[in-house]
């Protein structure tokens, strides 16, 4: 009998069977395309390159130590590498908060309802809490988490558009009118959420989009006492 020190055994493949042998090589093949190329694989596993290249051609069979050099070097599950079941790279159980945060912006929600809400717009105070949205997605739409705030609807007068409990996010540096967008105001110390309609003679149109509710008119004069908290961006619905 041919003895083989333990680490020189082969290692879960039957080095006569050409089939295992093609779908090992073929796995090792996909690791050293996580790696970047065949040269990458070998110089980080350690492995000289014209043997590594007998393995990803299905010639011969790696050992448990170069079996092993392997999985280190590409990061992959060693069940995928020596069985091909499960998934080749290991699932994560945890996100560091650096990692969270390389992805994620964490925009504060404050305990404010508009539309109803009375009282001042609480921004100095701290939030009650913090939702995560992908930085990604915030570059696309144009949005800085750091001028973001979420606050609650309340009411009906902008369904079917915004219903109660939604979360609206709101860009606090968008305080200039347009026409067709929704706002959030402040007037006579309610906050309120409307579409917004521009007059010719420098008056306002408040809109709801629920028809049941008539539009609102601010004069001219009356128009410098609105407070614009910001334009909301954002309505987060319930399923």
């Amino acid at each position: 009998m041919n003895n083989k020190n333990k680490s020189e055994m082969d290692f879960g493949v039957n080095e006569n069977n050409s089939e295992t042998l093609k779908t090992l090589s073929d796995r090792i093949r996909k690791c050293a395309e996580i790696v970047g190329s065949g040269d990458d694989l070998a110089r980080k596993a350690g492995i000289p390159r014209r043997t590594l290249e007998t393995y990803l051609a299905g010639k011969s069979e790696p050992k448990a130590l170069r079996l092993a050099a392997i999985i280190e070097a590409s990061g992959v599950s060693a069940i995928w590498l020596l069985t091909g079941k499960g998934p080749a790279t290991p699932v994560s159980t945890s996100t560091s908060a650096e990692d969270m945060t390389d992805e994620f912006a964490l925009i504060p929600g404050y305990n404010v309802e508009v539309a109803a809400g009375i009282g001042a717009f609480p921004i100095e105070e701290k939030p009650t809490r913090k939702l995560a949205f992908r930085h990604r997605w915030l570059r696309y739409r144009g949005l800085s988490p750091d001028n973001l705030v979420l606050v609650f609807a309340r009411g009906d007068s902008m369904e079917p558009t915004i219903s109660t409990n939604n979360t609206l996010m709101i860009d606090t540096t968008q305080r200039e009118l347009n026409d067709g967008q929704i706002y959030v105001i402040r007037t006579d110390g309610h906050l309120i959420v409307k579409r917004i309609q521009k007059l010719w003679n420098k008056g306002i149109l408040l809109l709801s989009d629920n028809k049941e509710y008539k539009e609102q008119l601010v004069e001219p004069n009356e128009a410098d006492d609105l407070e614009v908290i910001g334009r909301v961006v954002w309505i987060g619905k319930d399923a």
